[in-house]
């Protein structure tokens, strides 16, 4: 009798949520860098010594960079495309996934020394958050509450992109 060994792969839909887009609580959270509901926390990461360094990777100049727990995190340029440093490496603001409604508005470079950085969590999610108020356009007028951010899970390493008017 011969025996056959059958290797099954299942694909079971992970409850824990480590793969799901991050909910309108969590996006609202990241962009005001403060917990909207208690089931969330936020880690706010201050930059408090800020450096450059050309030719940092891939083609891109970092230009905006400061420490977190011994990596590098910041905003980096390149001759295209700008991007995300989490963690020593970089995420195309060009490969975000726009997120829900964004009211047309698509993923694009901001000012870095206007932007708030933090990191989210909520359950087993956990992203890097960086929202940004198009460049002090939000400051006043009807597009004071509209904020854009990139959430990028630190799990997975999918970077989205949303633009919300923050009082809703």
């Amino acid at each position: 009798m011969k025996r056959i060994a059958v290797a099954i792969l299942i694909t079971i839909p992970c409850s824990m949520g480590y793969g799901a887009p991050p909910d309108a609580n969590l996006v609202k959270s990241c962009l005001l860098a403060q917990a909207s509901v208690p089931s969330i926390t936020i880690r706010s990461l201050n930059a408090h010594e800020v450096s450059q360094e050309d030719d940092y990777a891939a083609g891109f100049n970092a230009t905006y960079i400061f420490k977190y727990r011994g990596s590098d995190v910041g905003y980096a340029e390149g001759k295209a495309d700008q991007a995300l440093i989490y963690l020593n490496k970089i995420y195309r603001l060009s490969m975000a996934v726009p997120l829900g409604d964004n009211h047309g508005i698509k993923p694009d470079a901001f000012d870095p020394t206007l932007a708030q950085w933090s990191l989210a969590k909520q359950g087993h999610q956990e992203f890097f958050c960086v929202s940004f108020n198009f460049n002090g356009l939000g400051e006043s007028g009807s597009f004071q509450n509209v904020y854009g951010g990139y959430l990028l899970n630190t799990k997975t390493k999918v970077m989205y992109f949303v633009a919300r008017d923050v009082r809703q």
